[in-house]
């Protein structure tokens, strides 16, 4: 079974959300506690007003094109764990086209994970994990979900998730994911205050619990795309800094 740990961790259009980066750059633009946000690009930090977030669908949260660019880097550090992603190529995983974006954390996790968007909607695929241990979880038919789903409406998919160990048999459990757009919310943060689109995911199956977690992404600017908290019935974890290579 996939390590939903790291599953959740990663961005929308990959495999539902990962993060982490490298060195200094001072050509890279950075978001952490005491710089200025993507918002104070224009205005100063002090002057970013915390209000409701304007309405609209979730395709600037899921639709990132900065997540399907060819050599991009991101970096998120959060509860101290670093998360660097790479967008390494546009691949052919298990007869479809898809990104290969490679992740490594702080903790030792080293994984691929395979996702594009097709027609205005998102596939995830599958993921590779090479460390600590070689597992391969893929999806038939692909995870998927509309890019642009207006607020509150709930989209539900059914597939086989089908995970391959060196000397086992592949394992296959029928899955049901539901993804539900909650709408907009600004959230505060202490490097600067971002619009995000709210997300709740689920996933149930005859031989797993419904596990049901929330993940609000950032919806504009240099980070669109990218997660900046999440909530589940273990906690909420937040982002303490971002950097991008963009």
């Amino acid at each position: 079974m996939q390590d939903m740990r790291f599953i959740k961790r990663i961005t929308p259009l990959l495999a539902m959300a990962v993060l982490v980066g490298c060195g200094d750059g001072a050509d890279k633009p950075v978001a952490e506690a005491g710089a200025a946000s993507e918002a104070a690009v224009v205005v100063p930090a002090e002057a970013v007003h915390v209000a409701a977030a304007a309405g609209g669908g979730s395709a600037a949260c899921l639709d990132a094109p900065a997540m399907r660019t060819v050599g991009n880097t991101w970096t998120i550090t959060t509860d101290g764990q670093r998360d660097v992603n790479t967008v390494a190529e546009l691949a052919t995983y298990r007869g479809q086209s898809a990104y290969r974006t490679h992740t490594e954390n702080s903790v030792g996790t080293v994984a691929d994970a395979y996702g594009n968007v097709v027609d205005g909607v998102v596939h995830w695929y599958g993921s590779v994990m090479t460390q600590p241990a070689i597992n391969e979880s893929y999806n038939q038919p692909s995870f998927s979900v509309p890019a642009d789903l207006p607020q509150d409406q709930t989209h539900s998919v059914s597939f086989d998730s089908i995970t391959v160990q060196p000397g086992a048999e592949p394992f296959v459990m029928k899955l049901t994911n539901t993804v539900t757009y909650q709408g907009r919310e600004r959230i505060e943060t202490a490097f600067g205050a971002f619009d995000t689109c709210k997300m709740e995911f689920s996933t149930e199956g005859s031989m797993v619990p419904k596990t049901t977690w929330q993940q609000w992404i950032i919806a504009s600017g240099k980070f669109a795309g990218l997660p900046l908290r999440m909530s589940n019935v273990q906690g909420t974890t937040q982002a303490s800094s971002i950097e991008v290579s963009w």
